[in-house]
């Protein structure tokens, strides 16, 4: 018995070998030039960003915010750098800001004086060094208190 289960080890490690495993460097760039050719460039987005991933604990949806608010959370992303930008109704960008990820966790402060828009969407992602695309994508809707003046104290 145990010497069918040893060769049928070396049996499943010559057929890795056969089959291309260690070519691993050339692979990469054959995949990604078949997934170019005969895929959505949103199933080269989704592909790409596989080993990407973004977790947000603040803020959540529907939460009102004051200024300034926090936004938060974990994430494994290309060069452990986070992407934040607030939306307003008409999917216009109002704040846009970018922070380290420091051993898996983020935090990012945001001050706003908002008079008009008492609603709007909170995103984060990441950039793939590579191909510049967004990665790992998430949002969530959020309110703004308007009266709130966010002239708090600037801790510089």
């Amino acid at each position: 018995m145990a010497k069918i289960t040893k060769k049928f080890i070396i049996l499943l490690f010559g057929v890795l070998i056969l089959s291309g495993c260690t070519s691993a460097q050339n692979s990469d760039d054959t995949y990604l030039e078949t997934e170019i050719n005969n895929s959505d460039s949103d199933l080269l987005t989704d592909d790409l960003s596989d080993s990407y991933s973004i977790r947000l604990t603040s803020p959540q949806k529907d939460q009102v915010l004051k200024s300034p608010f926090l936004v938060a959370g974990e994430a494994n992303l290309p060069n452990d750098i986070i992407y934040v930008r607030v939306k307003n109704p008409s999917g216009d960008i109002v704040i846009e800001e970018q922070s380290r990820v420091k051993e898996g966790t983020f935090g990012v402060l945001l001050r706003f004086l908002f008079q008009a828009t008492d609603s709007g969407t909170v995103e984060i992602y990441g950039i793939d060094s590579n191909t510049g695309k967004e990665v790992s994508s998430h949002s969530v809707e959020v309110n703004f208190d308007i009266s709130s003046n966010g002239n708090t104290q600037n801790p510089l």
